[in-house]
């Protein structure tokens, strides 16, 4: 199998509407094709919007969306639902709590939160969301600014070596503790 690899170069002027879109082909596809567990890394973590549902395209993957923008939190808690285990790594910061708070709340509330691992890693510098198929690395945070204010580089790999070689690497952070 050929390695397939993109790199994006994003500032404001361009390549947020990239980035935007390849995330969420990541999770639709994800969804469609579940494993059982996916990585998200990022010091810096907020409820971006994931998945946009206002034209009903994604309805049929979870009709209870309703034709809106679907956030984070809500795509995780979905994926959690059909049995994926989430692992979140991230930094303990006042900025991250609202996002963290919201997404172990709607966890509880689904009755999923057995699926949800949070560690917090106060030196914590990667970033990187490893779905079953596919890697996005880079300089990105999760966040409004990281998506759309900030310059960042960001390497999204489909190559089967690349994405064992990246989940031996992030298991460390479960090992860790």
């Amino acid at each position: 199998m050929t390695a397939f690899y993109r790199r994006i170069f994003k500032n404001q002027q361009t390549g947020s509407e990239t980035i935007r879109e390849l995330l969420q082909s990541m999770f639709v596809g994800e969804m469609l094709g579940t494993g059982n567990r996916i990585w998200v890394v990022s010091p810096w973590v907020s409820n971006i919007v994931l998945i946009d549902n206002r034209s009903g395209n994604f309805d049929s993957l979870n009709p209870e969306w309703g034709r809106r923008q679907v956030r984070f939190a809500d795509v995780l808690v979905d994926l959690m639902a059909r049995g994926v285990e989430v692992i979140l790594v991230t930094r303990d910061l006042d900025t991250n709590t609202p996002f963290l708070n919201r997404l172990q709340n709607a966890a509880a509330m689904h009755a999923v939160d057995e699926y949800l691992i949070v560690k917090l890693d106060p030196l914590l510098h990667t970033k990187g969301i490893l779905l079953s198929h596919s890697l996005l690395t880079g300089s990105m945070n999760l966040t409004y600014n990281g998506l759309e204010m900030n310059d960042e580089w960001i390497q999204f790999s489909l190559d089967p070596d690349d994405i064992a070689t990246t989940r031996l690497e992030f298991a460390k952070y479960v090992e860790a503790t």
